[in-house]
């Protein structure tokens, strides 16, 4: 049986790791593609490892399973409407620590002082003790979780040593009690997927409640946050900071204000890695592989496609 590995993630492995692939996929062909494309290596393979173009799913009629390296599949939601029988399964869960960890280190970038200092470094400007009074701790902090998925979960399991007061909300919290909290956070940490429910879930509305003290934490996807509005309260300062691991455009347009804003930390997507990402993604893609070859029911992180998680 074939198995297509997707370009970008082909791209990736090293030699040693592919090495470490086909002896633990013995019995299986594996194609570690060049460039993704509709060929006859792709047309005869069964199962996808990676995120290949949605219009070569829509052409293929061999095609039983796709392993996702991503945990989102937004460009992959219409193909539901399409009469094909196609298991898809993402890495939900996978990044989890990882990124949880960077939305920690962004929160004490601003609590420490780092991002201060830091482009006080690159303009060789020393001030020394008068930056003390303005740091701040994690201590008892207000913090206000928007998604209730694994990276809110391993961030509030982070945090419990702080003594923080943590509200959970997702989208089908009430506005009323979810604007009482956004008013009073200190935090804002928001983890939501990305689909059509979520899109602009932090309106206006919603980026005018937060207060001067808050940070505002995008690790989730960046639709769900009115960006434009967003770069205006911090123009203004209305809110503390914002650290972002994801936005509305990525790559990030050169134009964009959020480059230049002092009080933004911008850490490019890269939440979710770590030194052993690309051999995670293989082990766990072998492991759902076993599973596939017992019973496909039996796959972990079957998506959605409808729900869009």
């Amino acid at each position: 049986m074939r198995i297509y590995i997707a370009e970008e993630l082909s791209n990736s492995i090293k030699a040693s790791d592919k090495k470490y692939f086909k002896s633990k996929a013995k019995g299986y062909d594996l194609f570690f593609s060049k460039k993704d494309k509709f060929s006859v290596k792709f047309s005869k393979s069964k199962i996808v490892f990676g995120n290949i173009p949605p219009t070569m799913i829509e052409q293929s009629s061999e095609l039983e399973w796709i392993q996702l390296e991503s945990t989102g599949f937004s460009e992959y939601m219409y193909l539901e409407k399409l009469d094909k029988k196609i298991i898809i399964t993402n890495l939900k869960g996978f990044f989890a620590k990882q990124v949880a960890q960077t939305a920690l280190a962004s929160i004490f970038s601003f609590y420490r002082g780092i991002i201060k200092i830091d482009n006080l470094k690159n303009k060789k400007k020393w001030i020394g003790d008068p930056i003390r009074k303005s740091l701040s701790t994690l201590e008892n902090k207000h913090v206000v979780l928007i998604g209730n998925g694994s990276i809110n979960k391993v961030f509030t399991k982070y945090i419990q040593p702080f003594g923080c007061n943590v509200e959970s909300f997702n989208t089908n919290s009430k506005n009323r009690d979810l604007m009482k909290h956004l008013k009073k956070a200190e935090l804002v940490i928001s983890a939501l997927p990305g689909t059509e429910k979520t899109t602009n879930y932090f309106n206006k509305s919603k980026l005018n409640a937060l207060n001067k003290k808050c940070i505002f934490v995008n690790v989730g996807r960046g639709n769900s946050v009115d960006e434009k509005h967003l770069i205006q309260i911090l123009r203004e300062n209305k809110i503390r900071g914002a650290a972002l691991d994801v936005t509305k455009e990525e790559p990030l347009k050169k134009d964009s204000a959020l480059w230049s804003l002092k009080n933004v930390i911008l850490t490019q997507h890269t939440g979710g890695g770590s030194e052993t990402e690309t051999i995670g993604k293989i082990d766990f893609f072998l492991s759902n592989l076993k599973r596939f070859k017992i019973n496909k029911n039996k796959l972990i992180n079957k998506v959605n496609l409808s729900k869009g998680y």
